[in-house]
């Protein structure tokens, strides 16, 4: 399976891009579809075809009873750690890996959690 996270990184106060990460391919647009598009191009000229099971992740960066505020800047600090280190060929230290690695699980769990709710919530408003 293919996972795929679109984050949004602020571009100045007016505005921001968003980047979509897959593995160590990356590619960025004005919305979260443009850079899911970008990405997609890019894989398609490298000659990475997609399989049948694409999960795609675009972080919202907002509390909810499911990721709390102080897990969200956590995981903030942890990612700009983690991209710091590659970008210089490096690894984050066995702890902070594990804590990010733990940190991704909890917003992993949470994405299932909104949808379980979500999907409660449109049962119970069916007439």
């Amino acid at each position: 399976m293919t996972t795929i996270e679109i984050i949004r990184e602020p571009a100045n106060e007016q505005t921001a891009i968003y980047r979509a990460i897959c593995g160590e391919r990356q590619a960025a647009g004005v919305t979260p579809g443009t850079a899911l598009d970008a990405l997609e191009q890019l894989l398609a000229t490298q000659g990475e075809e997609q399989d049948d099971g694409t999960v795609i992740i675009v972080q919202r960066f907002r509390p909810d009873v499911f990721f709390t505020e102080e897990q969200q800047t956590q995981l903030r600090e942890l990612m700009d750690r983690f991209h710091v280190a590659r970008d210089a060929g490096q690894e984050l230290p066995p702890e902070q890996r594990q804590e990010l690695e733990d940190l991704v699980h909890a917003e992993w769990q949470a994405a299932i959690q909104r949808a379980d709710a979500l999907l409660d919530e449109m049962e119970r408003s069916k007439p």
